[in-house]
């Protein structure tokens, strides 16, 4: 059960970290994914609202120098001309960027070309506006229809990019929706598998048990007590311990099964079972070998312990209340009983076959007694 428990406790740390793993990597995808987009259309606006603002200064400048044809108002539409050539490049630079459809700004794109033409004429008209009043006119007319003409298209760009902005939004809104449930959905799968592997584990343990439990008594079979012999023997050579091997069978339990029927000698073996359990010691290992036939390990414990603690459970045996109808049957058990001195290498086979010797002995000297044989 503790090893279940602690693959149980190791499942579910190992199903939060993945569920903490995930979570942080669909966050960090939103965030990062919608940041992303925003920052990209925000600042292909803020290139569009500039462009509006030197459309917008170009239409001053004119006026100021038509009002006050002076070097200085010349200078400023100059500057104004250069910096909106200069916005042309990173407006055609953003479009080429951006997700937006070619087939949506193309119109745009040939009025911004027609536009820009008149730049250089533009240019020409401001060197010679401050002394010449017909190239001032010419300038404030050319320059009013460029300055509607780039206003409308920086214009319309915006209300593009601002379109596209939302259109992408709602895109990585699904597309958020889409990696959070399939997310999801795969730690559900992870949690079935885990699940699965716990099932399968404890499925495996379970078999394990019954592979090593007697099923009626529910105390280890001849397996496990095979298997713990194997780990008990070593262990007592190294820490130079003797240990002990008792053998204990039922005296004439075949008349009980004769008398009161099957069912009967199982719930008699149940609460032999369940006795043998209650009076040895915890470091003692108890097995139901087959039959009416049981088993005691002993470890640290020599010829003299062994033999009293198997006079003691006789003794017990034979004041054991029975589930018989009959209230004056008692049990009895012979038992056959071996010790390893400290620091002996014996095997399993050696053990047994001395303590079923011994047992022999006690049956054919009349049962209900322990024989002791090394």
């Amino acid at each position: 059960m503790r090893g279940r428990g602690r693959l149980t406790a190791l499942l579910i740390g190992s199903y939060l970290l993945i569920i903490a793993a995930v979570a942080g990597a669909v966050a960090a995808f939103v965030q990062n994914a919608g940041q992303h987009v925003g920052a990209d259309y925000t600042a292909y606006a803020s290139n569009l609202v500039r462009g509006q603002q030197e459309t917008a200064e170009l239409r001053h400048a004119i006026r100021a120098l038509v009002d006050h044809p002076t070097e200085f108002h010349q200078q400023h539409i100059l500057r104004t001309l250069a910096t909106i050539e200069g916005r042309e490049s990173t407006t055609r630079n953003g479009l080429r960027r951006s997700p937006l459809e070619p087939s949506a700004y193309a119109g745009l794109l040939e009025e911004f070309d027609a536009v820009m033409a008149h730049i250089p004429r533009l240019r020409e008209l401001a060197r010679d506006a401050v002394n010449d009043p017909e190239a001032r006119a010419e300038l404030r007319d050319l320059g009013l229809r460029v300055e509607d003409s780039l206003a409308y298209v920086y214009s319309e760009l915006h209300q593009l990019n601002h379109q596209g902005s939302a259109d992408q939004q709602r895109l990585m809104d699904r597309l958020s929706t889409m990696v959070i449930v399939l997310a999801g959905l795969l730690l559900v799968f992870i949690g079935v598998l885990l699940w699965a592997l716990r099932h399968i584990a404890g499925q495996k343990a379970r078999l394990e048990r019954l592979t090593i439990t007697d099923a009626l008594t529910g105390l280890p079979n001849r397996r496990a007590l095979l298997q713990y012999v194997e780990q008990m023997l070593p262990h007592s050579v190294r820490e130079n311990e003797p240990v002990s091997l008792a053998l204990l069978d039922i005296d004439y339990f075949k008349a009980v099964n004769d008398d009161y029927g099957h069912p009967v000698g199982d719930a008699v073996l149940r609460l032999f079972a369940q006795h043998l359990q209650g009076l040895v010691r915890a470091s003692d290992f108890t097995a139901r070998i087959g039959g009416e036939e049981f088993g005691i390990l002993m470890p640290a414990t020599d010829g003299d312990g062994a033999r009293e603690l198997c006079e003691r459970l006789r003794t017990s045996i034979e004041t054991l209340p029975l589930p018989v109808p009959d209230h004056e049957c008692r049990l009895t058990a012979s038992f056959g009983v071996t010790t390893a001195a400290p620091g002996e290498a014996v095997s399993f086979n050696t053990l047994y076959i001395l303590a079923d010797r011994a047992l022999y002995e006690a049956k054919g000297q009349g049962r209900n007694r322990v024989v002791a044989k090394s």
